[in-house]
């Protein structure tokens, strides 16, 4: 008698692997959802950066020089550009994040679709080895009777 797959244990296995699949789906989401918000993060920094920019150059195109407040543009400048690049940092490590999340996810979908597959092919080999035991009684008995007759 072969060694068969016992389709309740695959069936386990395939339970195992869809709950790590809807695992890997949250955590995609989340890192989507993080990667948006730092894009957006970055984007309102870009603004507030290019806003602080223009704002020294219309400083620096009147007439007159007022030191104190020209350092307070510059300051103003200066920390709004690095915000600027602090939130494009965290932009790349969302990005990088998000694509992680998705290999996770693309492997944990392989592995659904292997499972489930596994569990397909395990069901029908049952079902084979039902069927051919019970031709093969079907077949004991028809040779008995006839046999006895």
């Amino acid at each position: 008698m072969s060694k068969r797959a016992d389709p309740r244990q695959i069936a386990k296995l395939v339970q195992v692997q869809h709950a790590r699949r809807a695992a890997a789906d949250a955590a995609l989401v989340e890192a989507r959802d993080a990667e948006v918000s730092a894009r957006e993060a970055r984007d309102d920094a870009q603004t507030a950066a290019m806003a602080a920019a223009d704002d020294w150059s219309d400083f620096l195109s009147k007439p007159g020089f007022a030191p104190d407040y020209a350092r307070g543009l510059a300051a103003r400048l200066i920390a709004r550009e690095a915000a600027a690049g602090d939130a494009g940092g965290r932009l790349t490590l969302a990005e990088e994040a998000h694509v992680q999340r998705q290999d996770g996810w693309r492997l944990s979908e392989a592995l659904v679709r292997l499972a489930d597959a596994s569990l397909t092919r395990a069901r029908r080999e049952a079902a084979r080895a039902r069927e051919e035991k019970r031709l093969g009684a079907l077949s004991d008995r028809t040779t008995f009777g006839w046999m006895r007759s």
